[in-house]
């Protein structure tokens, strides 16, 4: 087959000297370690870092451990006996040990090829805290304790030069003494700075928030431990720490305050991720394998429907910052395709498969969605300060639409133009997922579930918004859980999720003179000017469309615009859905007049 040819994608593998060896996919991004990796003017053969404490959180599966991985092999090449590298093919390093490689196939053909090695060679001490699986918050200490011994032992099994061996009570002490004696050991035994690598740091807090299981105990013992990196006497040469969650970070790194943020800088948004340009170059050839395999693919433009699909994420409220793709669904997508002749099929077709929920963190999301402590958040603006005063939230009731970036179910959209920036979902996929996954998808037949999008496009082409659109809209809320609907801003997000996946232009929240309408999406020659209430009335969304102006600035424009009133009205006996539409010339033109609840009474409305 074509794609046999190419180099493997490998989705679910982030070891990157493996990747290296084998000649597998790999987007460089060492070109952003010059700035990464700064080091300051210095003749020192291993010049100081200008930053040595840098933090980033990124959603799961975007790459934070491929990253790791490579910046361990930056620093230290492959320790003895290392399975990517049996023949022992080096080439100089300054301070590599004697059996330790740094072979020049790691960076052949990479932006780093030409100045990899400026900061010689260090000692790292890579701490997965991932591995540490899911003890009870107040087993934080002994797991991590029982971590960190297998951590020296396994610089024991790489023959580190102890000076002497590790007495038992050391080893049996608190993880956080393990960890600032091994740095001590290592800089003793090597003579050089280690480099303290950590992923997940979050991971032991992660899984339980949002229950009533008190993180105290956790956060703890995470904060001290951490502190070891901060209070290391200039031991360390560098500290890179990377996790899902940032809010989690001001619990953890309060006693470290050293630590700098970069989660948000423009410089590093496509550290983690694919960039447009990167997809059109890195990925043109297995455009290529898919046209020969399915020739009907060359009348498609691969890319859009990658774009609609996978790409979106924006991590910084700015309106430079890159936008980039979820590298791991995008991967996994296209695999799927090239092995699979049905699925080369649907993609003639637009349709991609989805690997979101296997990438995202629905269990923490679904939870969280079912806790009616919690309230679900609006696909609305939310500013850079209101973000950042979400992050200080509590860890055990966090703030929702906070948890929504970090996981990646949100990310940032708009800004300039004296617009404010807002969140939305990133892209199809993860509207789809948030649809099917975490609005308890369980309960809606599956069968019914595949027509219902297409269901209600068609209405919404036939402009029988009142008739097929509304029945089939309140047949699929009838099924959620009863706890799931139960906020304005539930509602809102849910109809915004449904015309993502119509394939429908749509702002949600759309910023005009007059305020924000929830929805406005144009359909061919019509456009519909949404607005949404909960437990209030239809007149009361149709007067905020008439007294707020909505959609004004599209009359004259050769457009139908018709208003679209819902209002979900719940109590504790039953859930209905109610809908009014008005053309929108006449709605504006009654301001004076009461508006009955149901509409279509003055002339013209309907």
């Amino acid at each position: 087959m074509p794609e046999a040819r190419l180099p493997p994608l490998h989705p679910s593998d982030a070891d990157f000297a493996a990747i290296r060896r084998r000649d597998g996919f790999y987007v460089d991004k060492t070109g952003l370690f010059r700035d990464l990796l700064e080091a300051d003017p210095s003749p020192l053969p291993s010049p100081p870092l200008t930053c040595r404490h840098q933090f980033l959180a990124r959603p799961r599966r975007f790459g934070k451990t491929l990253l790791i991985n490579t910046l361990e092999a930056w620093f230290q090449g492959l320790p003895p006996g290392h399975r990517a590298n049996p023949e022992g093919d080096t080439e100089p390093l300054e301070g590599l040990p004697d059996s330790w490689t740094s072979p020049a196939w790691l960076w052949t053909g990479l932006d780093a090829q030409a100045w990899h090695g400026i900061h010689g060679w260090h000692p790292v001490i890579r701490l997965d805290l991932s591995q540490l699986g899911n003890p009870n918050p107040a087993g934080t200490r002994a797991a991590l304790r029982d971590y960190m011994e297998d951590m020296v032992w396994q610089w024991t099994d790489r023959d580190a030069p102890w000076r002497s061996a590790w007495p038992a009570s050391l080893l049996a002490s608190g993880p956080e003494r393990i960890l600032r004696n091994l740095i001590r050991y290592l800089e003793r035994a090597y003579g050089r700075q280690p480099v303290v690598l950590v992923d997940e740091y979050d991971a032991p807090l992660v899984n339980h928030i949002g229950t009533d299981r008190s993180l105290e105990p956790a956060v703890a013992e995470l904060r001290e431990f951490i502190r070891v990196l901060k209070d290391d006497e200039g031991l360390l040469y560098g500290v890179f720490v990377t996790g899902i969650t940032r809010f989690a970070r001001h619990h953890l790194f309060s006693a470290a305050n050293n630590f700098i943020d970069i989660s948000e800088e423009d410089d590093y948004g496509a550290l983690c991720g694919f960039t447009e340009g990167e997809v059109d170059q890195d990925l043109a050839p297995y455009r290529e394998a898919l046209t020969e395999l399915e020739p009907r693919l060359r009348d498609r433009d691969i890319v859009a429907d990658w774009r609609v699909r996978y790409n979106g994420y924006r991590f910084s409220p700015r309106p430079d910052a890159p936008r980039v793709y979820n590298p791991f669904t995008l991967t996994n997508g296209l695999t799927r395709v090239l092995s699979n002749a049905g699925r080369r099929r649907e993609a003639t077709a637009g349709i991609w498969p989805s690997a979101w929920s296997e990438s995202g963190h629905p269990g923490l999301i679904a939870r969280l969605a079912a806790d009616t402590r919690q309230v679900l958040p609006a696909g609305g603006p939310m500013s850079a300060r209101d973000a950042q005063a979400a992050g200080m939230g509590d860890l055990t009731h966090p703030n929702y639409a906070d948890l929504m970036v970090d996981t990646g179910y949100y990310t940032w959209h708009g800004g300039g133009d004296s617009a404010p920036a807002y969140l939305n979902f990133p892209n199809l996929e993860v509207a789809e997922s948030w649809t099917r996954d975490i609005l308890d998808r369980g309960r809606y037949p599956s069968d019914r579930h595949a027509q219902l999008v297409p269901d209600l496009k068609a209405a919404l082409a036939s402009g029988d918004v009142k008739g097929a659109f509304h029945q089939r809209l309140e047949d699929y809320l009838f099924h959620f859980s009863f706890h799931n609907l139960r906020s304005e801003d539930t509602f809102r997000t849910l109809l915004q999720s449904l015309l993502l996946q119509m394939g429908l232009s749509t702002q949600s929240e759309k910023s005009t003179l007059g305020g924000r309408a929830d929805h406005e999406i144009r359909f061919g020659h019509r456009m519909y000017v949404f607005e949404v209430k909960y437990n209030q009335s239809l007149g009361a969304a149709r007067r905020q469309i008439r007294n707020r102006q909505y959609g004004r600035e599209h009359l004259g424009r050769g457009l139908e615009v018709v208003a679209v009133s819902l209002n979900l009205r719940r109590n504790q006996d039953d859930i209905a859905l109610e809908c009014a539409t008005d053309d929108l010339v006449e709605l504006l033109g009654v301001r004076d007049k009461t508006l009955p609840e149901g509409g279509g009474t003055f002339p013209g409305l309907g």
